[in-house]
C-alpha cells in the first residue's frame, strides 16, 4: 500500500508542482502565459498567443491564437528570429491555429497558419509559410517556404526560397543560391545548380531553357 501511494505521489508531484520550489524547472501540464519559475514541459502544454519565455517543450505544444487571422495584414516579411529573441524549443508535436514567431527549434511535427523559427527538422505543414534558418525535412506551405539552408522536400503553391538546399523543391517559383537536386514549378531559377529544373521557364549559371535544364558539372571540374 504505501509503495502505492508513494507512486500516486510521485505522479501529482509531476502534474501539479509546488510553485514555491525554486528547484523545479520542468511539469508535466504547464500552461502559457506561466509563471516564470516554470520554464520547461515533459508531457503536454496548452497555451494562448504566442507568449513563450526561453520554454523548452518535450511531448505535445497545442496553442490557441486568435488573432491569427490578423496575420496577412502584417506590411512586411517576418524573417528568421535571432538568437536572443528566439524563445522556444519544441521536440515532439505542436498544433496551432496560430504559430511560432518566435521559434528556437522544432524537431517533430509541426501543424499551424504560420511557422518562423530558427531550426525546423522533421515535418511541417502550414497554412500560410514557414520560415526558418535551417530546415529539413517535409514542409508543406500555402504560400511559401523560405530557408537560408534546407535539405528535404519543400513544397508550396507560390515559391520556395532558399540560399543552400539540397533536395527537391515543387511550387510555382523556385528560387535558390545553391541547390543540389530537382526544381519543379511554372519558373525556377538557380545561380549554382548540380541537377534538374522542369518548368515552363528554367534558368541556372549554365543557360536559360524551357521545359526542362540542367547542370551536372561539378565544381571542381568546371573550366
Amino acid at each position: 500500500m504505501k509503495t502505492k501511494l508513494s507512486i500516486i505521489a510521485l505522479f501529482i508531484s509531476l502534474m501539479f508542482f509546488g510553485q514555491d520550489s525554486l528547484k523545479i524547472k520542468s511539469s508535466f501540464i504547464t500552461v502559457n502565459p506561466q509563471n516564470k519559475k516554470i520554464r520547461n514541459t515533459d508531457g503536454l502544454n496548452v497555451g494562448i498567443l504566442d507568449d513563450y519565455k526561453k520554454q523548452r517543450i518535450n511531448g505535445v505544444n497545442f496553442q490557441v491564437n486568435p488573432i491569427s487571422l490578423l496575420y496577412p495584414l502584417i506590411p512586411q516579411a517576418i524573417s528568421v528570429p535571432t538568437e536572443e529573441k528566439s524563445t522556444i524549443t519544441v521536440n515532439g508535436l505542436h498544433l496551432s491555429t496560430g504559430g511560432m514567431m518566435d521559434g528556437k527549434k522544432l524537431n517533430g511535427v509541426g501543424i499551424s497558419m504560420y511557422h518562423h523559427s530558427r531550426t525546423t527538422n522533421g515535418l511541417s505543414v502550414n497554412f500560410f509559410n514557414n520560415t526558418s534558418g535551417i530546415l529539413n525535412g517535409v514542409h508543406i506551405s500555402g504560400f511559401a517556404n523560405s530557408s537560408e539552408k534546407g535539405i528535404g522536400l519543400n513544397m508550396a503553391f507560390l515559391g520556395n526560397n532558399s540560399n543552400d538546399f539540397k533536395g527537391m523543391q515543387i511550387s510555382m517559383f523556385n528560387q535558390s543560391g545553391k541547390l543540389r537536386g530537382v526544381q519543379i514549378g511554372i519558373v525556377n531559377k538557380t545561380k549554382n545548380l548540380r541537377g534538374l529544373q522542369f518548368g515552363l521557364w528554367n534558368v541556372n549559371e549554365k543557360r536559360k531553357f524551357p521545359i526542362i535544364n540542367w547542370n551536372f558539372k561539378s565544381e571542381k571540374n568546371k573550366s
